[in-house]
């Protein structure tokens, strides 16, 4: 009853999934994606780590230890 009226009326019957193809092209661009997310974060807070906006002077070495540096 439903498939015909969806057939009748313009609808889809059979959801068809998506090719490997597309399912490849999907996943390459997501991580993609990613890539560029966790690269732009982490150059927004390199940014932020190498320049501290304070007012006062800051000590050179403050006890704290960097890997980084």
């Amino acid at each position: 009853m439903i498939r015909t009226y969806q057939a009748e009326h313009g609808g889809m019957v059979f959801n068809s999934g998506l090719t490997r193809r597309q399912k490849v092209r999907r996943n390459r661009m997501t991580a993609l994606m990613v890539i560029s997310a966790i690269a732009a974060s982490a150059g927004l807070l390199q940014h932020f780590h190498d320049n501290p906006a304070s007012g006062g002077p800051t000590m050179s070495d403050s006890g704290a230890y960097f890997a980084a540096r």
